[in-house]
């Protein structure tokens, strides 16, 4: 009775497989072909081992890790391992709305008239602010003063009308505001420069010459009533001179006078207004005339 024998060989227990069975011997190529699958597979095997164990922890341990930590993972990890920044902090973004100008930005804006009459209306409103601007403000020099009367004169030339006649009614009623504006700052200037508020006797004849200059340049009307505001300020103007040459006579015998000129020069005024300078003009004969009758007095002196 002969006994059946178990196969032997590499598939003993395993179900054969229909490509083997159904495929013939290999041809060199096919060989190769296949060790080279093999060994691509085998190199990535090993890539991932080293990747996912880098101490040589065995790969169901590691993937059981793996698995581990993917279920329990948090949403917060998992959304912070796939978005890298977002724990970052944003910046508070500031919402632009209308708001009105600083003050000095609005004040810019504004030309030096209207500027003034702002702080006009602060100081006639909130009267101890008056003297706190006046004394914070610059005090006005005598140039600076000729030059702001020579703007508001220089208006008056401007406000002229074409074609007409410069003496006539008509002219002077389309500048009569210019002038009153400019007499106006004459008045109010004219003070500013006087003794006893001015101490040097210079600056006084200095402004008192250079403002008169101005008011010669006023034109002469065909209508007398419409020279009267020249000649209040040409009555104006007298006096301040008379008061400046009285302040001049009392210091050093009106030196001041004889050597600089003014006699001469305040004669000039008092031709050029027709004598309405009058009064400023006998002040300085008289001054000087008794001062020099004193010097030739035996035993006199200054």
């Amino acid at each position: 009775m002969s006994a059946v024998l178990p196969l032997a060989g590499p598939h003993v227990g395993f179900p054969f497989s229909t490509q083997l069975r159904e495929s013939g011997p290999e041809s060199p190529t096919q060989h190769q072909s296949r060790i080279g699958q093999k060994r691509k597979t085998h190199d990535y095997d090993s890539d991932d081992e080293m990747v996912s164990s880098p101490e040589g922890t065995s790969p169901s341990f590691t993937a059981s890790a793996h698995d581990y930590a993917h279920q329990h993972a948090s949403p917060i990890s998992h959304h912070s391992h796939s978005r890298p920044h977002a724990s970052l902090p944003k910046r508070a973004r500031t919402e632009i709305i209308g708001r009105p100008l600083p003050l000095a930005r609005q004040l810019e804006t504004l030309d030096a008239r209207a500027l003034k009459a702002i702080i006009c209306q602060l100081a006639d409103k909130h009267v101890y602010l008056s003297d706190e601007i006046s004394g914070m403000a610059p005090v006005p020099t005598v140039h600076s003063s000729l030059e702001l009367l020579t703007r508001y004169f220089d208006r008056i030339s401007g406000a002229f009308p074409y074609k007409c006649d410069p003496a006539g009614d008509y002219a002077y009623l389309r500048v009569r505001p210019q002038i009153s504006e400019f007499l106006d700052a004459v008045s109010d200037y004219t003070p500013h420069f006087l003794p006893p508020r001015e101490q040097q006797v210079g600056n006084c004849l200095q402004f008192l010459d250079g403002v008169t200059t101005l008011v010669h340049k006023l034109p002469d009307w065909t209508t007398e009533a419409n020279n009267s505001l020249k000649h209040a300020a040409y009555d104006e103007l007298s006096r301040a001179w008379a008061l400046v040459v009285r302040e001049a006579l009392k210091r050093a015998n009106g030196i001041v006078l004889e050597y600089g000129g003014w006699r001469d020069k305040i004669e000039k005024h008092n031709q050029a207004a027709g004598g309405r300078l009058e009064r400023a003009a006998q002040t300085v004969e008289e001054g000087l005339s008794g001062h020099n009758q004193r010097r030739i007095v035996p035993g006199r002196f200054f």
